[in-house]
């Protein structure tokens, strides 16, 4: 049966991209980043940009799409994109194969590859055109990115529950974020029903989705200024203690780097 691996390239407001392999369909999801970053980061853990399926969108936030137009014209890579997100995005892309478009209805699945990747894009509460969380089914089971959250919306924690592997943003934490240099209006924004996910949201989250069977989880889209890995670690490993629930016993939480990239994880 063929194995599956999943891997953040890049995490965080710097910029965002993650691998998912299933035998011979390779995708990314977002391309947020420079695209020597992307072939770099693939080289590293084994991968080539010239062997992508396709390119998968979330939304059209520069940290999301910034090298979308560099593949699909140096590789010819499908890109993968709801109609929201495309026509948001479609003048940042520069010149492109138009037939390379594929068009997604979101909260719908849709297939990418010679392995049948079902892939389905769950609309999220982000201030974006039309953004979504990713569900990526595999023979090994589902693998599900959901970063750029408003808040934790029970109907969206439903439909990526399940998951063996969920990319769960742990964005800001409150108090850094209301002490720190940010004009009130951005803090107001990161903090509101259409902004990002606190530390808190975050572990409120992985319970619901521990509660459904998912066992692995990666912090993910840290703010550089209004977080760090070991107090997002910490505020989730507390959080899930007092539901009797704890990190390596019942559950793997690790964190998505910022500028390098994470480690591989693998599905058998």
């Amino acid at each position: 049966m063929t194995g599956v691996k999943i891997c953040a390239l890049r995490s965080g407001s710097s910029g965002n991209a993650i691998f998912v392999g299933s035998g011979s369909t390779k995708i990314l999801i977002d391309a947020g980043v420079s695209l020597r970053d992307i072939e770099d980061a693939l080289k590293s853990i084994g991968e080539s940009a010239s062997e992508l399926t396709g390119v998968l969108v979330t939304h059209e936030h520069s940290d999301h799409g910034r090298s979308v137009g560099a593949l699909m014209r140096r590789y010819q890579m499908p890109l993968y994109v709801n109609q929201g997100t495309y026509q948001a995005l479609r003048y940042q892309l520069g010149k492109y194969p138009e037939h390379l478009v594929h068009i997604f209805d979101s909260n719908q699945p849709f297939t990418i590859g010679q392995e049948a990747m079902q892939a389905t894009g769950f609309r999220t509460s982000h201030d974006a055109a039309e953004s979504v969380a990713f569900k990526i089914e595999t023979a090994q089971g589902a693998v599900s990115v959901c970063t750029d959250l408003g808040w934790p919306d029970p109907v969206l924690l439903d439909q990526l529950a399940g998951s063996r592997v969920i990319y769960v943003e742990a964005n800001y934490d409150p108090t850094l974020l209301a002490a720190g240099p940010y004009p009130q209006m951005l803090k107001q924004r990161i903090s509101g029903e259409f902004g990002h996910l606190s530390n808190d949201d975050s572990a409120r989250a992985i319970a619901h989705f521990l509660s459904r069977g998912t066992e692995r989880f990666v912090l993910s889209h840290l703010s550089k200024e209004n977080n760090y890995p070991e107090l997002a670690m910490s505020t989730v490993r507390d959080q899930l203690a007092l539901q009797q629930a704890r990190i390596g016993e019942h559950l793997q939480v690790s964190i998505a780097r910022r500028f390098s990239v994470s480690t591989p994880i693998e599905l058998s």
